[in-house]
């Protein structure tokens, strides 16, 4: 039986995994690009992206540790030179239990002692200048800060905590800008959001953002190719152990998991979820389950968004990058953490332009199990295995009255202290549920007439929907008037129309009514 080389789930350190065997992807190319791009870069991807293990390969790479390096493209590109090099893990940094400043000041005496010098300082950013000074006597320093922006993203609830930390992290980063001619040789930063580099950095003119530069688009994570080179003997157990043809499996996978991306072009897998995947062999949220987004879930419902607008949004470059801790844009926030990504981008006579999305299947389902759940008042699962499969036999078999009753059953459960009086609730959590069944459904879907409010796709039926505050002859009537049907009549699919009134004082559906097309 062939050996497989050894996942490195959880890895972070290159040095660890380069010495113990696990397998790396090689990225090493596109890191020489990024090393010699300019002496402040910048980058931020969503968590479990790798960013740890690129910090720590860059590290390798100034510290001239040639040996880790063995067989990459890196090995004979460069002199290996070696640098002073200082990273900086705000995962390290304790400011839950003390000040970010005494936290900052501790972290810094506790690197100095591990280069063998001892600061006299007394702040943080005292210390932190003197560090860089006291490192790059004979030769500039190599900084690297990774999760720069975790005192930030960590605390967005709290304003008054954000407020503290941005002005403590503004104050303490102001170093490099002092520092940049005589001591500092290269600076890379990286975190998950952008939310602190507006607003920390905003003097440091020269930092070079690569978070959109389609060159570096796939220096993390996995592309479909790079997926099946290295990762093929992992591949060919998986095809046995689902007994699927291994096309169809890596269709399945790619379904799943692929489909990061920050120009459109090129797509992505987080390495997290692909390698815990590969491992257990079992399509579960491997991703989303190493965090929960309690904080985006409030802002969606404080902000009004239906759930269905998340499946495309649009905007220009400052949407996608927008980050001012002190009026938070959720569409950003949710691109920046990973729970959107980009699906297309064109240009208009206004600059670039961007549509994003769910990435992939694993985000979707999970994140719109979150969401209903919030929309149902439940902390408990959101619908039963059970009731789903009734929802959908009902569908399959154009059961309307069935379906109609285990809606009604399921506004019956939600508490009465929810907000229910528009119509965008109600069609958010039916959209919800009709999602989770794994049909194709779409939500406000344009025409030449109008916007249907939700189009489902079955492999024999299509059910137009149309939701009302009024009366079911009403939504009916839309339907028929605005001609919604029209593009569907020669699909080859029996066309159904549904139209469901919902009654404000009741807090449920009123009456429907249903028409073959």
């Amino acid at each position: 039986m062939q050996t497989l080389p050894k996942l490195p789930i959880g890895i972070q350190h290159f040095d660890q995994l380069r010495e113990e065997g696990y397998l790396y992807v090689d990225k090493t190319r596109q890191i020489y690009d990024l090393v010699n791009l300019g002496k402040f870069v910048f980058l931020s991807r969503p968590r479990r992206f790798g960013k740890s293990l690129l910090v720590t390969t860059i590290k390798a790479i100034y510290q001239g540790r040639k040996e880790l390096f063995a067989g990459l493209w890196i090995e004979d590109q460069i002199d290996w030179a070696t640098y002073p090099v200082i990273v900086l893990n705000f995962n390290d940094i304790d400011y839950l239990s003390m000040s970010l400043e005494d936290a900052l000041a501790h972290y810094m005496d506790q690197l100095a002692s591990e280069q063998g010098v001892t600061l006299d300082a007394s702040t943080a950013k005292g210390k932190f200048l003197e560090l860089i000074q006291r490192l790059s006597t004979e030769k500039k320093v190599v900084l690297l800060i990774d999760e720069y922006d975790k005192p930030i993203t960590d605390l967005l609830e709290n304003e008054e905590k954000v407020e503290e930390h941005v002005k403590t992290l503004k104050n303490f980063y102001s170093v490099l800008k002092s520092s940049e001619a005589n001591h500092i040789h290269f600076t890379f930063l990286t975190g998950v959001s952008k939310y602190g580099k507006i607003a920390i950095f905003s003097d440091l003119n020269n930092l070079h953002d690569i978070t959109l530069y389609p060159r570096f688009a796939t220096l993390l994570g996995y592309t479909q190719e790079e997926l099946e080179a290295n990762f093929s003997g992992h591949l060919t157990r998986l095809a046995a152990t689902f007994g699927s043809e291994r096309h169809a499996m890596l269709e399945r996978v790619k379904y799943w998991y692929n489909g990061y991306s920050w120009d459109a072009v090129h797509h992505v897998y987080v390495p997290f979820s692909t390698l815990i995947f590969l491992e257990q062999q079992r399509f579960a949220n491997h991703w989303f389950s190493t965090g929960t987004p309690t904080f985006l879930i409030k802002l969606l419902r404080k902000q009004g968004v239906p759930a269905y607008d998340l499946e495309r949004i649009g905007g220009d470059s400052t949407f996608v990058e927008r980050a001012d801790v002190n009026n938070i844009d959720i569409f950003s926030l949710l691109f920046q953490t990973g729970y959107l990504t980009v699906k297309r981008t064109y240009d208009s006579i206004i600059g670039q332009k961007y549509e994003l999305g769910y990435p992939n299947f694993e985000v979707s389902q999970a994140f719109k199990h979150y969401l209903l759940r919030d929309y149902l008042g439940t902390s408990e699962a959101t619908l039963s295995s059970s009731l789903l499969d009734r929802l959908e036999q009902t569908l399959r078999t154009r059961n309307m009255e069935g379906f109609i009753n285990i809606l009604r059953s399921i506004f019956g459960g939600i508490p009465h202290t929810l907000f229910l009086s528009e119509e965008a609730y109600y069609h958010s959590v039916v959209y919800l549920a009709l999602s989770l069944l794994g049909f194709t459904i779409y939500a406000e879907r344009l025409t030449n007439l109008g916007r249907i409010d939700a189009v489902l796709e079955l492999d024999n039926l299509v059910y137009i929907i149309e939701f009302k505050m009024t009366t079911s002859e009403k939504a009916i009537s839309q339907i028929r008037n605005k001609q919604y049907a029209l593009a569907y009549q020669n699909s080859q699919k029996e066309v159904i129309l549904l139209g469901i009134a919902f009654d404000k004082a009741a807090r449920n559906i009123s009456d429907w009514a249903v028409e073959d097309l």
